[in-house]
């Protein structure tokens, strides 16, 4: 039980916290047992003790290996292999670092059972291919990504030192972290800012300092994180939802047909060939960088300012 409620570092648990947790699970136990058990359990495991200020702060070392209890099945540790092979080109380094001893686990439980599992050999026979150029994620301190974590969990607001992109400024903020949104290779925090309400995005890789406060973060009434996500803010600059038409070459909208712009999207095929494409869709940059990416293959007819401006690049 003990070993379970330890964390990874950066992140850390007092003695007294192991008693209270250890104790609310029915056992009996006192804070000095819970001290000369962890010191015993140091000399046997990686744990690492803080002892730069008191209470003293337990965590597993950084580097140290995955301890599940009980072992993983073998299906459970290609669940690990695909995963990874699928996050490793999704998530900042910071991020895949912290979930290392999990993925070194599942390899280790793979190649033991290798000579009587045919599941060892599924990870060869599944490649991942991401649609677009394939970006490398910026690097993220581990250490930055543990706080943010932590303030998310705690539901805590954050002193934050911000690299500005605009003005490459770094800037001051306390923030209070309502989630986080992975695009292509760049992560981001959703968060508000001091007292104001509007929600911003801040990409993590930009973050040079985080300090976790003991104040409890505002929450806007009726926010959603997921209804966020999907209402176009992430486009960024986004201008609103618009009734959209346009008229495709057949070779570059045909895969609408599949993969539609909205749930409402309509193709007609005019006499020439051409799809003529209608959908309701949120105005925003990455509409806009879409359809400049087909040149001549595409004429936008509504909106009209819209049409103007891709035809102007």
């Amino acid at each position: 039980m003990m070993l379970r409620s330890i964390p990874r570092y950066p992140r850390k648990v007092t003695a007294r916290e192991l008693m209270e947790r250890i104790l609310g699970e029915g056992y009996q136990v006192t804070k000095r047992t819970v001290e000369r058990d962890l010191q015993a359990m140091s000399a046997l495991f990686p744990l690492v003790a803080d002892e730069r200020e008191k209470p003293y702060g337990w965590s597993w070392s950084i580097d140290a290996p995955s301890f599940d209890l009980p072992g993983l099945s073998p299906s459970q540790a290609l669940t690990f292999k695909l995963a990874e092979q699928y996050l490793v080109k999704l998530m900042p380094s910071g991020m895949i670092s912290q979930l290392k001893p999990y993925f070194d686990a599942a390899d280790h439980v793979l190649k033991s059972s290798e000579s009587s599992s045919t599941l060892a050999h599924w990870p060869d026979k599944i490649a991942v291919a991401f649609a677009g150029q394939p970006l490398l994620a910026p690097e993220i301190n581990v250490t930055i990504i543990a706080l943010i974590d932590e303030a998310l969990l705690q539901e805590m607001q954050i002193d934050v030192l911000y690299s500005s992109r605009s003005d490459q400024a770094d800037k001051a903020f306390t923030l209070h972290p309502l989630g986080i949104i992975l695009r292509g290779a760049v992560s981001y925090l959703v968060a508000t800012v001091f007292k104001y309400q509007d929600i911003r995005l801040f990409a993590l890789h930009r973050f040079k300092e985080v300090k976790l406060l003991n104040i409890a973060s505002i929450r806007p009434l009726g926010f959603n994180l997921k209804s966020y996500s999907e209402s176009g803010a992430l486009g960024f600059n986004d201008y609103g939802e618009i009734a959209f038409k346009a008229k495709f070459s057949y070779a570059a909208g045909q895969h609408l047909y599949e993969t539609p712009l909205s749930k409402d999207q309509v193709i007609t095929v005019d006499e020439q060939g051409h799809l003529m494409v209608s959908a309701t869709i949120n105005d925003n940059s990455q509409l806009r960088w879409w359809l400049r990416g087909f040149g001549d293959e595409v004429e936008v007819i509504l909106p009209i300012t819209l049409g103007k401006l891709i035809d102007s690049h």
